[in-house]
């Protein structure tokens, strides 16, 4: 074997290696979240059988978002997910502020086509002197 096929091997290995890592911790992550739902869930049958309704409410808020948690595991390391999730966070402008930005844009573009006109007729003039 050559030494070049020992590293890829090697790289090969690694790589092998660390997505093994990362399914054991979403297995390991997996796992606590469904321990955390099942005690939500012991806690909300007690909750019914005392008819406590704001427990109860609670407890299914708490619930939903431990199984959305659940559901996401895993996919944090997806391009898409990655994608969608930054998405989120953009703050797109209104259509009043498209209008405000678009009529600074062209004011300045008219104004900068005057200003090189006049420095091109300037130029001009005094090359036209000499």
């Amino acid at each position: 074997m050559s030494k070049k096929d020992v590293e890829t091997k090697k790289k090969t290995t690694e790589k092998k290696n660390i997505r093994k890592q990362m399914k054991d911790d979403e297995l390991k992550r997996k796992k606590e979240l469904e321990e955390q739902i099942d005690e939500l869930l012991l806690k909300k049958e007690e909750a019914k059988k005392e008819k406590n309704k704001d427990e109860i409410k609670k407890l299914n808020k708490e619930i939903k978002e431990l199984k959305s948690k659940y559901s996401s595991v895993g996919k944090e390391t997806t391009f898409t997910y990655q994608v969608k999730e930054e998405m989120k966070l953009v703050r797109w402008p209104s259509a009043k502020e498209v209008l405000k930005y678009s009529i600074a844009v062209l004011v300045f573009i008219i104004f900068f086509g005057l200003f090189f006109y006049v420095i091109n007729l300037v130029f001009a003039f005094v090359k036209g002197l000499f």
